[in-house]
């Protein structure tokens, strides 16, 4: 079976607006059995404020459908 790539899953994970921060994707994607070095390629700036903004985007919409 391959495995998504981590930038993908990361992301995925992110919109799903389970996640408020980016830590907390980068704990789940280390539970989903990515490793820490699979995961260290999420710790550049731009990709960690990407996924800061979609954690927060989904997370808020969530909130919001379910007032």
């Amino acid at each position: 079976m391959t495995q998504t790539s981590v930038i993908e899953r990361a992301l995925e994970l992110a919109d799903s607006g389970n996640f408020r921060i980016p830590s907390e994707v980068r704990r789940a994607l280390l539970r989903e059995g990515y490793t820490q070095s699979d995961v260290f390629g999420l710790e550049g700036k731009a990709t960690w404020q990407q996924l800061r903004e979609r954690c927060g985007s989904a997370a808020k919409q969530k909130a919001d459908n379910h007032s």
